[in-house]
């Protein structure tokens, strides 16, 4: 399939997009994740089609993604995706690409990325409040633009000290200077070579009016809200928190600050869409010979690596649900008889959502103990291809 020529990744896309439209039709909120991974392709020195990142010899490709989150943290899908090779010729000239207008620079993938997630929205559910969520690398002033325009809402995580009208001339300054308005503590997640913890913070908020000067002057002035989330006494040896998130929702209350917060807390679930998608499924480790089959590769383990993301997520925000949600009933029966050893008993319900994560883990090497937690994706992915594996024979010996 993947070497047939007449196919082609938009193919592979496409359903997977709309299947995710489909799911949006009863979401009040949708948090529209965007975020850039790149692909490594090391040993294929033949592969056509592959592109650089930071060195001149490298065979890679980038991959900006979006995906579609319940406020809940209830992963609905991915809702857009591009693929593609930064050309040799294009190495080192960072300073030149600055100079060309927003559709010819790289940087144009997240306005690609919203404009494809407001037409998705607005096929299935017009009705939906949508709110983009990017990293510090979507910190551009158009992006700002194109939301803004679009009458959605967006919450963005700070990524240069711009200039702001007012006595304190740049963001930083201007929201040091503004009261605290509550101290907590806010769970930070757990990332590659640190452990999660909780951090002690400081929540300071306030208007903003984004004013362009310099090289670009010619950018119209933009008036949006900032909250700073500091922590002002981290743990010896450990980088402190510091969010400082641009957004067009309100901030004028602790409670909209904190909303803020949780929202872009929301922005990891796609960074572990990432971690499955190349630790879990191993898309990095292809031998397909051109750039288009990797892609297509890439799509159909994408829809994989969704999946197992949501039955973990669902698995945390609603674990009593039955876990026909996410798996079909070949795959809970299997699943059931092969932990208890034993044939279902007639009139058995589905297990919940909880039961069958933690059976799956169960099969991934998890061992369920009460430290141990839930089942991580990694785990849930091993757990995942030995299921299948199951499934296939005993769809053979059923016939």
């Amino acid at each position: 399939m993947l070497e047939n020529p007449r196919v082609k990744p938009d193919q592979f896309w496409e359903p997977i997009h709309e299947y995710t439209g489909r799911r949006l039709r009863h979401a009040e909120r949708i948090v529209a994740v965007q975020d850039t991974t790149t692909l490594m392709f090391p040993t294929l020195h033949a592969t056509v089609g592959l592109g650089t990142v930071d060195r001149e010899e490298e065979q890679a490709l980038w991959m900006h993604s979006g995906l579609a989150v319940r406020s809940n943290g209830e992963v609905l899908g991915l809702v857009h995706n591009d693929v593609w090779a930064r050309p040799l010729e294009e190495f080192h000239k960072a300073q030149e690409r600055k100079k060309l207008p927003i559709e010819a620079k790289e940087s144009f993938k997240w306005i690609r990325g919203i404009r494809s997630v407001a037409a998705l929205c607005e096929k299935y559910n017009s009705a939906a409040k949508l709110v983009h969520m990017f990293d510090r690398e979507g910190d551009v002033h158009e992006v700002f633009e194109e939301i803004l325009r679009l009458g959605h809402e967006a919450v963005i995580r700070c990524g240069r000290d711009r200039s702001v009208e007012g006595p304190y001339g740049h963001i930083r300054a201007t929201l040091a200077a503004q009261p605290v308005l509550e101290r907590y503590v806010v769970d930070v997640p757990r990332e590659k070579g640190r452990s999660g913890r909780q951090a002690r913070v400081e929540l300071r908020s306030t208007s903003l009016v984004l004013h362009p000067r310099g090289a670009y002057a010619g950018r119209k002035p933009l008036a949006i809200n900032g909250v700073w989330v500091h922590e002002p006494e981290p743990p010896a040896g450990v980088e402190p928190l510091d969010w400082v998130l641009l957004t067009t929702l309100p901030v004028g209350t602790v409670s909209e600050c904190r909303e803020v917060v949780e929202l872009y807390k929301l922005r990891w679930l796609i960074e572990d869409f990432h971690l499955t998608l190349k630790s879990g499924c191993k898309v990095e480790e292809t031998q397909l010979k051109t750039a288009e089959r990797i892609e297509e590769l890439a799509a159909v383990l994408s829809a994989v690596a969704v999946r197992i993301l949501q039955l973990r997520q669902r698995a945390r925000t609603q674990p009593d649900s039955p876990c026909t949600d996410i798996l079909s009933e070949d795959e809970w029966r299997v699943l059931w008889m092969y932990v208890h050893d034993r044939a279902v008993p007639s009139g058995l319900p589905p297990p919940t959502i909880r039961e069958a994560a933690r059976m799956i883990g169960r099969l991934g090497g998890h061992l369920g103990r009460k430290s141990d937690g839930m089942p991580g994706v990694r785990v849930l992915w091993k757990g995942w291809i030995t299921l299948q594996i199951m499934i296939d024979g005993y769809r053979l010996v059923r016939g």
